[in-house]
C-alpha cells in the first residue's frame, strides 16, 4: 500500500481561515482509497475489542490508535500525526514545542444521534469553575481525519464559525443535578443551535475520505446525526495543545497518549511531540 502525494496547501490561506473563522479544510491530504482501508482496519480493531458502546447505540471509540495496531503497521498511519500541512496550523497557534495529545478513533454508524455542542478542554474547566476562561490563549488546535466521506447527513462536524472569539457553550450538571452554562446568553444561542438550529448558522466540514478539518480548540462544534440507512462515518482526532498544558490536569487528555513502547519505535519528530506517556497515569488507557 502507498501514500499518495499530500496535495499543496495555500498555507496561508488556511492560517487566516484557521484565525478568523476558527477553522480551515484541507482536502486530499491522504489519498481516498487508503483513508477507506485506514477506516476498515479500524472498525476491525474496534469490533475486535469490543469497543462499540453499550451506552450509545452505534458508537464506536478507539484510544490512540497506535497502541492498538502492530508494529509493522505503523508508516501507514504515520500519516494522521505527521501531516506538514496540518502540523504548519498547530505550530502557528501553539508555538514550539507542541504536544500530540494522541489519535483516537470514532466510529459512528446510522442512526447515532448528535452530541452536545461543546468546545475542547480545558476551556469548560474554567466556565464549570467560575472562573474567567482565557481570551488570548490557544490550548488545543484539534485535526479531525475523515476516513470515510463526511456528509452533513452521515453526521459530518459541524461548526459555528467565528464562536471561539465567544464564550464556552460546554453545559455541567450541580450538586442537584440542574444543568448549568457559561452564562444566560451562551445557554440561550446554545438552545437555538441544538433545537433544530432555524437560521442555518452551523456548517458541516464536508468531504471525500482523506480530507481532514482543523480547527481551534475553542470553537463551538458537536458531531451531527448519522441519519442515513448505511453509511458508516469513521474518524480520527488528533489534538495538538501547547508545550505548557499538562495531559492530565485540566486537559484530561492523558488516555489518549501513546504508551512509551510505542513512543521509542516512532520516528524522532513525533518523539520530540511525546513529553508524556500513557504510564505517567494510573488511569490511562493502556
Amino acid at each position: 500500500m502507498t501514500m499518495a502525494k499530500t496535495e499543496d496547501v495555500d498555507l496561508v490561506q488556511a492560517k487566516i481561515e484557521l484565525e478568523e473563522y476558527g477553522y480551515t479544510i484541507l482536502r486530499d491530504q491522504i489519498a481516498r482509497d487508503t483513508a477507506l482501508q485506514m477506516a476498515d482496519r479500524l472498525k476491525g480493531i474496534i469490533e475486535e475489542r469490543d469497543l462499540l458502546s453499550a451506552e450509545r447505540e452505534g458508537w464506536g471509540h478507539l484510544s490512540c490508535l497506535y497502541n492498538f495496531i502492530n508494529p509493522v503497521e505503523d508508516d501507514f498511519f504515520l500519516p494522521l500525526i505527521t501531516n506538514p500541512n496540518v502540523r504548519s496550523l498547530a505550530h502557528e497557534k501553539l508555538g514550539d514545542g507542541y504536544q500530540l495529545g494522541g489519535a483516537n478513533v470514532v466510529w459512528r454508524q446510522p442512526g447515532v444521534p448528535a452530541y452536545g455542542l461543546h468546545a475542547d478542554v480545558p476551556l469548560g474547566w474554567f466556565a464549570e469553575q467560575g472562573l474567567p476562561v482565557p481570551e488570548n490563549i490557544t490550548f488545543t488546535v484539534q485535526a479531525n481525519w475523515m476516513l470515510s466521506d463526511f456528509t452533513y447527513e452521515n453526521g459530518a462536524t459541524l461548526l459555528l464559525p467565528n464562536s471561539h472569539r465567544m464564550g464556552i457553550p460546554n453545559m455541567w450538571l450541580d450538586a442537584d443535578g440542574n444543568e448549568c452554562f457559561m452564562n444566560e446568553r451562551v445557554r440561550l444561542l446554545r438552545k437555538e443551535l441544538e433545537d433544530g438550529d432555524p437560521n442555518g448558522r452551523l456548517v458541516a466540514a464536508e468531504g471525500t475520505a482523506g480530507t481532514v478539518v482543523v480547527f481551534h480548540g475553542g470553537i463551538w462544534h458537536r458531531a451531527g446525526a448519522n441519519t442515513t440507512e448505511d453509511e458508516q462515518r469513521v474518524g480520527v482526532l488528533t489534538p495538538y495543545f501547547a508545550r505548557f498544558a499538562e495531559p492530565r490536569y485540566g486537559m484530561d487528555l492523558h488516555e489518549s497518549l501513546l504508551r512509551r513502547d510505542v513512543i521509542d519505535r516512532m520516528p524522532d519528530d513525533v518523539k520530540e511531540m511525546c513529553l508524556h506517556a500513557a504510564e505517567d497515569y494510573d488511569d490511562a488507557v493502556r
